[in-house]
């Protein structure tokens, strides 16, 4: 394995560990972070229908709004943001990117038009890629290998968390708009009550961002060398050429349940309303009440259940927690969409939700193990763009184009949104039972390189 330098303030191997209490206060930060990201990216889900009506837009536009518009800088920001993350100071590029993308989801609650409103989404996108290769690094040097899978576990719980609160908010924002605009109507009469929605949720984003620049400390490095005198692709590139089965398993199976995750964020409310005829209150109550609980058990047991398998001596744990969760995309999720009634629909929204963050976790888990302390925010940025590009865009798109050419009636929109559940859970267990092997084997060359610290 390459062993490039790195960023000065490294850490002595028998340096000790930040304290417990604080290391777990970074990361309910981080947890907080990347929930609100979340909402403001996947609130939309919930507004579909009236911004078709008031900016006259098409089922593929949305579509294209939801996932390209956000995936475009998203993913063009990831590596560039990577290799400041293993050069610079990782607190302050996740606090300003906090505070981008909370500033641009206010935006686009003054959208006018298809354009103006895929403007505010990937100004959102360019905030959101400094969250997981920022917040990944920050965690592997604050928590030692061993309690690592849990810490990412906890992280991952933001995305839950995010979904939750998305409904529950963006809900309890439909309902109170009309309030809103009647205790400023000078001020806010002139909007409709979609675009107080995106007022309301961007809003506690720029407040945290303030918290983090006071109560967020840098961490010492561990395991790094010097830093390099110049900018160079070329370790990375060496990393990536020698571990390229591994890390193209453990990518391509989570960017397959990226892909479903954000085609069911963007969709699912919208098939209650079309198929099983809800309002977005009802609809927004009911995916809360049955996502968010169903969702932070996942994020415990995803770090609990890597913990096990690691003290059992498998190194494949990650591959196999990645193929349990495409299996319930395949079966559950498919089951869902096409399920004849709205109460059997949240029986398997149930199921898959059990399930929802152990990807992410794992591979978090995994990258963060086969790879050099310095070079680990590029990897994870490198990830982080191939599950942006297509993971986040391809799903929702993917959806849409469906609806619009394939399955054109009003409830097609239940066979489109299963057709990317069944087949891309299928072909994320095929590419992650292949590549199985060689991440045991990454596994094996990082021990030897003693990495892991």
């Amino acid at each position: 394995m390459s062993q490039t330098p790195a960023p000065a303030a490294a850490a002595a191997p028998d340096a000790p560990w930040p304290r417990p209490a604080y290391a777990w206060y970074v990361v309910a930060l981080l947890v907080v972070s990347y929930a609100l990201g979340v909402v403001d990216r996947i609130v939309i889900g919930l507004l579909v229908e009236p911004i078709k009506a008031d900016l006259g837009l098409s089922d593929t536009e949305i579509g294209i709004i939801q996932g390209l518009a956000f995936a475009l800088f998203y993913t063009v920001f990831t590596l560039p943001v990577g290799l400041l993350i293993d050069r610079w100071k990782r607190v302050p590029i996740i606090w300003i990117g906090l505070a981008i993308w909370s500033a641009a989801t206010v935006a686009s609650g003054f959208a006018k038009s298809f354009w103006s409103l895929f403007a505010a989404r990937v100004v959102m996108g360019a905030g959101e890629s400094t969250t997981t290769p920022g917040s990944s690094s920050l965690i592997a040097d604050y928590f030692p290998p061993h309690l690592r899978p849990r810490a990412y576990g906890i992280f991952a719980m933001g995305g839950s968390l995010g979904i939750g609160i998305a409904y529950l908010l963006g809900g309890a924002a439909i309902q109170i708009a009309e309030s809103v605009q009647a205790m400023a109507p000078a001020l806010l009469g002139g909007f409709r009550n979609w675009q107080l929605v995106f007022f309301i949720v961007g809003v506690p984003g720029v407040l945290l961002a303030g918290l983090m620049i006071l109560t967020l400390k840098e961490p010492v490095r561990r395991g790094a060398l010097a830093p390099p005198t110049r900018i160079s692709l070329v370790p990375l590139w060496r990393e990536l050429r020698t571990n390229r089965i591994a890390l193209v398993t453990v990518m391509f199976g989570t960017i397959m349940n990226v892909m479903i995750v954000n085609a069911q964020l963007a969709w699912f409310p919208t098939l209650f309303v079309r198929v099983h005829e809800w309002q977005p209150k009802q609809i927004a109550t009911s995916l809360a009440l049955v996502g968010v609980p169903f969702g932070l058990l996942s994020a415990i047991t995803a770090g609990w259940v890597l913990s096990v398998l690691a003290k059992r001596g498998r190194q494949d744990g990650p591959i196999l927690v990645m193929m349990l969760q495409c299996a319930a995309w395949a079966v559950f999720g498919t089951a869902k969409c096409l399920a004849p009634t709205p109460e059997l629909a949240l029986v398997g929204h149930v199921c898959t939700s059990l399930f929802a963050t152990w990807a992410v976790t794992s591979a978090l888990t995994a990258l963060n193990q086969v790879t050099p302390n310095q070079l680990r925010g590029q990897v994870v940025a490198v990830y982080t763009l191939f599950t942006g590009l297509v993971g986040v865009a391809v799903g929702s798109g993917a959806v849409g184009l469906l609806s619009d050419f394939v399955f054109t009636s009003p409830k097609g929109i239940a066979p489109s949104l299963a057709v990317v559940c069944f087949v891309g859970g299928v072909a994320g267990i095929a590419v992650l039972t292949y590549g199985r092997r060689g991440y045991q084997l990454a596994v094996q060359r990082a021990a030897a390189w003693g990495e892991g610290n």
